[in-house]
């Protein structure tokens, strides 16, 4: 579907045009700017992710953006559809829509990126529509934000992702590690004088990666959270090693390895999304897990890595976080950052009829358990 609006702002000598289509693979890099250039982005709506996920078992993805009449990206939406019953689906934007927040033409920009999700969804059969923005760390933007989506549809029951978290600041300082607490600080010292190593990949080492995967693995049978495929990985790292955009941190002692972290970066910012370690208790005194954020940070640092969002952190005594987090969340706290709360997730109900049936439904399979 095309939109068009005039808003009577123009944009440098271009009439401000608004346009609304969905993505070719020729808009790729031109998407990959406009996300990089946002403070409130992450690799969630980096082109790399659809593409990853495309090949895995029940999803597919597709892109829409708006540009304005000079052909510049205004804004964009990476959307996730998933087949439900009936013939049905349910549609999601993890951290998006984007579009950009401070400009002239934001409301219409968001206006017309809502109007075509909404579109978009009707054509897929779609249920339930969820969009998950990102804060931004600035209280009153982000106030508005909330507003403006819970006005569109309203808050859902669950967050898909993880409300609050923490962002590291990489650039203070002449070391990351430095700012971390003093408990932390000693744990990434033991590691040291244990002969612990680590190795920083940004190629996409397959061998790297198998290491990292069947740590993962182990960490998510034992944790109980589900983990994305060693396929997904390995599309996602090919094309973010690509663009330099691709760090997994390995810590191993004497070949055998202990702990790992991948954190992908988009723009200047990095995110802390897989991390996983061995619970072997003779090598659990090696301190994989200190030694691997330790250099995961400095590489990042020495590419000119601004943040490192730590992707998921409860705060102590945060009641509207679940207390499950505590355990995780005490381990990252311990590398410092400044807390950022995200506006969460909403729902945009495009089919009244069949989103009962499916509260119903959800509600029986409740009364069963």
């Amino acid at each position: 579907s095309t939109v068009t609006a005039t808003t009577g702002e123009p944009a440098v000598g271009v009439a401000m045009t608004l346009v609304l289509r969905e993505a070719t693979d020729a808009d790729r890099a031109d998407w990959g700017a406009f996300v990089a250039s946002r403070p409130e982005a992450d690799v969630l709506q980096a082109w790399p992710w659809g593409e990853a996920g495309n090949d895995e078992p029940g999803e597919h993805w597709s892109r829409l953006l708006v540009a304005d009449g000079g052909g510049h990206i205004r804004g964009v939406a990476q959307v996730l559809t998933r087949s439900t019953s009936f013939g049905r689906t349910v549609q999601y934007v993890p951290h998006g829509p984007l579009w950009d927040r401070q400009g002239t033409d934001a409301a219409e920009v968001l206006a017309r990126l809502l109007t075509g999700l909404k579109t978009h969804a009707r054509e897929r059969r779609c249920i339930v529509l969820k969009l998950d923005p990102r804060g931004s760390g600035n209280s009153a933007g982000d106030t508005a934000v909330e507003r403006i989506f819970a006005s569109a549809g309203e808050p859902a029951a669950h967050d898909l992702q993880a409300p609050t978290t923490r962002i590291i600041d990489l650039q203070a300082g002449d070391d990351p590690v430095a700012g971390w607490g003093k408990d932390a600080r000693a744990e990434a010292r033991r590691a040291e004088r244990e002969g612990t190593t680590v190795t920083v990949d940004r190629d996409g080492d397959p061998d790297v990666l198998d290491a990292f995967h069947e740590l993962l693995t182990a960490t998510a049978e034992r944790q109980g959270f589900r983990i994305r495929t060693r396929d997904f990985l390995s599309r996602l790292a090919a094309p973010m090693a690509a663009s330099g955009d691709w760090f997994l941190a390995l810590a191993e002692h004497d070949g055998t390895p202990l702990a790992g972290a991948i954190a992908p970066r988009t723009g200047d910012r990095a995110f802390y999304l897989y991390a996983a370690s061995t619970r072997d208790k003779e090598l659990a005194r090696k301190r994989g897990p200190y030694a691997a954020m330790a250099e995961l940070q400095r590489a990042l640092r020495e590419t000119g890595t601004a943040t490192l969002d730590l992707w998921g952190v409860r705060e102590p005594d945060d009641e509207t976080v679940d207390p499950a987090w505590e355990g995780f969340s005490v381990f990252k706290r311990r590398f410092g950052g400044v807390p950022l709360r995200h506006p969460g997730t909403f729902d945009l109900v495009i089919d009244p009829t069949w989103s009962r049936i499916r509260d119903w439904r959800e509600r029986l399979r409740g009364l069963g358990r």
